[in-house]
């Protein structure tokens, strides 16, 4: 009786281990794969692959990135659903996709393409800050004074009409002197 009893509470305990580790098991196939997100451009999606649509990703280190995409794979642009079909080659775009270890492949989950952006218009002007106007040229200050000193030319008869004279340059600096120590022989 008391074999039977050892023999039944070792079967007991082999049967609990067994099912607490299928349990684990289980779980760990249950864990959702980590999602990892790639930013960059379409180099190209090819339908005709046997296993599925695959997309191809250039980042801004210009690796290319195949990612395949599902039906489950939910496609954007901006804010609104779109086709599969919308996405070019060349064009921005967002994937987030799952790694799978077992098969070292990525599952798109889901691919975002940039909102389509109107045309630029032209830039309006805004009445709030008007553009500055080019300031006038300063007046020579001789040129003022001559022209105030000379009279009019009709009051003087052949008198020639003042002409402004533009003010003087600047003399230019003088030459740097140089030694002009003798030669001693």
């Amino acid at each position: 009786m008391k074999s039977s009893i050892a023999t039944c509470g070792f079967a007991l305990t082999a049967a609990l281990a067994l099912s607490v580790s299928a349990a684990m098991a289980a779980e760990t196939e249950a864990k959702a794969l980590p999602t990892l997100l790639i930013k960059g451009e379409v180099v190209s999606l090819d339908t005709s692959d046997q296993t599925g649509t695959l997309l191809k990703v250039k980042d801004r280190y210009g690796f290319e990135t195949p990612i395949f995409v599902t039906a489950d794979t939910k496609v954007t642009q901006g804010d609104t659903a779109t086709a599969l079909s919308n996405v070019t080659a060349g064009s921005p775009v967002e994937v987030e996709y799952n790694f799978d270890v077992n098969t070292a492949k990525r599952h798109a989950v889901s691919v975002k393409l940039a909102a389509a952006t109107a045309a630029p218009a032209a830039p309006a002007p805004t009445a709030s800050a008007p553009a500055p106007a080019a300031a006038p040229a300063p007046a020579a200050p001789a040129a003022d004074a001559a022209q105030a000193a000379t009279p009019d030319a009709g009051s003087q008869p052949g008198a020639q009409p003042a002409v402004p004279t533009p003010a003087p340059a600047e003399a230019p600096a003088a030459p740097a002197q140089q030694d002009t120590a003798p030669d001693v022989q």
